[in-house]
């Protein structure tokens, strides 16, 4: 049984890999082989060498994808946007609802001001003139 790679599988030494951006004078799209993996977890970095012969270190993980993986990346990407956008109009919508109006406390013990020692409070109250005058 085949082992199937995800999209943050890391990439591992001589592997074919393409950028997904533009990076350090490499266009998006340019293919071109690991070097060298580093990093820690999910903090991956690669040394990749180009076709033209570039050899160009620290790049992050989300910059490179494998040339199998290329159509699964772009559908991940536009599926992230749309969500982000999704988010957005959320956000927005939300925003424009009326204020709900929040109820004063009716004296019925629940609230925070019947939780505070008297002493204190009337303490606060002197001090607040004393500073506003």
């Amino acid at each position: 049984m085949a082992k199937t790679k995800s999209l943050d599988t890391p990439f591992t030494k001589g592997e074919t890999v393409i950028t997904t951006r533009d990076l350090r004078g490499i266009g998006s799209g340019s293919e071109g082989k690991v070097q060298l993996s580093n990093g820690l977890g999910v903090w991956n970095r690669y040394w990749v060498r180009f076709k033209d012969g570039q050899l160009v270190g620290q790049i992050t993980h989300e910059d490179l994808v494998r040339p199998n993986q290329l159509d699964l990346w772009h559908e991940k990407k536009e599926a992230d946007r749309l969500a982000a956008e999704n988010a957005a109009n959320e956000a927005e919508a939300e925003a424009e609802k009326p204020a709900e109006t929040v109820a004063e406390p009716s004296g019925g013990g629940d609230d925070l001001a019947s939780r505070i020692p008297a002493d204190l409070l009337e303490r606060s109250r002197a001090a607040k003139a004393r500073l506003l005058g």
